[in-house]
This record gives C-alpha cells, sequence and structure tokens, in this order.
C-alpha cells in the first residue's frame, strides 16, 4: 500500500467514525507518530481533520464532509473477488438469489487491468468444494427477525423430537459448515443455540402471545459458565489449530502439547464432549466434572458396539 492510498484509507476511516491514533495505528501496521505525520498531511491538503485530545480523544471528520474513494489497485481487487468466491462455494447463503447480480456489479465496476491482473492470480490460489449443507429454507427470515429483534413462532426438528418454540433471535452465523441462529427461548428462559437448516417452519406468534423479560445477554464465556480445562500432546494442538474457539485460548506447556482453558453455555456440553473425544488420546479433559461423565458414556457406549 502506498501513502496515498494510506491517506485515503485513513480518510474513509474517518468518514465512517472518529478513530483513536491508536486504532488508525493497528489498522495500517504504524507507528503513532506516522499517524501524526499522515494527519498533518491530510490537513495540509486541506482536508479538515478534526483533533480531539485528552481521555477518549481522537481524530474525526466534520459530518458534512466526503470524499469520493480512490480506485480499489490489484491487491484490493484480488481480496475483493477471493471474498466473492469464498462465499459462492456455501450451498446455502442469505439472498441467494442475489449473488449473481452482485457478482456481475462488482466485476463491472473493477478497473478492468487491475482485474485481469487479479483474477490471474486468483487463479493460482487453492479453491474449497462447495460445502454440502442441508437447505435452510427459513435463513432470511430468521436474520430478519434478529435485525428487526422480532418474536417468531418456529417449528423445530432437534436430533432427539420437533416441537414448537417461541423465541427471539439475536444472532445468526455460520460456523463449522452450518448455519446458526443464537436466541432467547420464551419456553425455556434462556439463551440457545438452533441450527437453521432444523427449522421446519416460522412465523408471528399467535394473538395474546405474551413474552416474558429477556434477560441481558450473556457472553459466551461467562464466569458462571462451566470451566473447560484440557491439555494436548502436540499432534493434539496442531489438529485443534482449525477449530477458532479453541485455537484463540490455547497456552503452549514448556514440555510440548498445550492446555485449553475456556469457558462455554452448559447447553454446549454435549457438543464439546463429541468434539473433545474426536482426539483420542491426543487431549486428557481434567474438568469439568460434567464433560467427563458424557465423554465417559460416550467410551462405555464404544466398547459395548466394538468390544
Amino acid at each position: 500500500m502506498t501513502r496515498i492510498e494510506r491517506l485515503a484509507a485513513i480518510l474513509l476511516l474517518l468518514q465512517e467514525s472518529p478513530r483513536t491514533s491508536g486504532e488508525i495505528a493497528r489498522l495500517f501496521e504504524i507507528s503513532r507518530r506516522t499517524v501524526l505525520r499522515d494527519v498533518q498531511a491530510l490537513s495540509e491538503m486541506g482536508i479538515p481533520v478534526i483533533a480531539r485530545e485528552g481521555p477518549g480523544g481522537g481524530y474525526s471528520l466534520p459530518e458534512s464532509y466526503r470524499f469520493d474513494p480512490l480506485p480499489l489497485n490489484r491487491s484490493e481487487t484480488f481480496l475483493m473477488l477471493l471474498a466473492l468466491r469464498n462465499l459462492e462455494r456455501y450451498s446455502d447463503l442469505p439472498f441467494r438469489k442475489e449473488m449473481a447480480s452482485l457478482s456481475a456489479k462488482l466485476r463491472a465496476s473493477l478497473p478492468g487491468e487491475e482485474r485481469l491482473d487479479a483474477e490471474q492470480l486468483l487463479s493460482v490460489v487453492g479453491e474449497e468444494q462447495p460445502v454440502p449443507q442441508r437447505p435452510a429454507p427459513h435463513l432470511e427470515a430468521l436474520l430478519a427477525a434478529a435485525r428487526e429483534q422480532r418474536w417468531v413462532a418456529a417449528r423445530y426438528r432437534s436430533s432427539e423430537r420437533e416441537s414448537v418454540v417461541h423465541i427471539l433471535p439475536l444472532k445468526v452465523y455460520t460456523e463449522e459448515n452450518h448455519w446458526y441462529v443464537r436466541a432467547y427461548s420464551q419456553e425455556r428462559g434462556e439463551v440457545r443455540t438452533y441450527r437453521a437448516d432444523r427449522f421446519v417452519a416460522l412465523g408471528d406468534p399467535e394473538e395474546g402471545f405474551v413474552p416474558g423479560d429477556v434477560p441481558a445477554a450473556t457472553r459466551y464465556d461467562d464466569p458462571a459458565h462451566p470451566l473447560l480445562v484440557a491439555r494436548f500432546s502436540a499432534r493434539g494442538a496442531a489438529r485443534a489449530e482449525i477449530h477458532r474457539d479453541l485455537a484463540s485460548r490455547m497456552v503452549p506447556l514448556p514440555e510440548g502439547g498445550a492446555e485449553l482453558s475456556m469457558r462455554f453455555p452448559p447447553d454446549d456440553l454435549p457438543y464439546y464432549a463429541r468434539l473433545m473425544a474426536g482426539f483420542g488420546e491426543e487431549v486428557q479433559v481434567l474438568e469439568p466434572a460434567a464433560l467427563r461423565a458424557i465423554m465417559r458414556e460416550l467410551g462405555e457406549f464404544f466398547l459395548r458396539i466394538y468390544s
């Protein structure tokens, strides 16, 4: 990135919201002294950068000021096309019908020479096969309900049974090739995680439905949640790196391997039991006791089957 491109990018950031010198330095991997020089250069160019000193201070632009971004360079064009290709690999996606028009509009808006260079670079980047997924026909409706903070009545088919639930969707996200919905359940009185593809039907609650009070959102790693402590061998630690929720919490051990310490909602006990069991002899789960008990049940099941 040239300095001109960085100055333009800083302008776009400030146009979006005020930023501190530390934030700008971290985003562009430059020193705060360089940030100061860049801001001075913008001011000398006639850009009305507003500097606020003291705690909580930083840089901003007047609300009425607008700056047209520079054309994308080859590297930026490559990143844009790569992001689009990664989206296309999902077999289920919100607003799937709009993908074709998005691709056409994006490619038409990119500079011709830069697009050709970026596509040549893209051709040598490995491409994963499309991820097989079960259809999630109510994904867009769940996304809209989360955005509008609106209660819905849903028929949900879990791995055990089918039931009608009243939920307030809070967040929709994708992980390990599936779409999930974090939602407050009226029936359970707590926040739970649902697989989006397991919603059979979705609609408005019946007239007269009175939702209960929704408590403040609880963090995934809330101190009241179970604490998972596990020790991985070197091979197990290497395998765990593909799991985002594990890799960021692994601490290397002097003798090799790594130790994991993290908290998670009680509802996820079965998930982590299966996940830890998949590492076999490469992991030793130390706590919680409830997780060890589920893993012991899994071991006894396999012992009966394969004895």
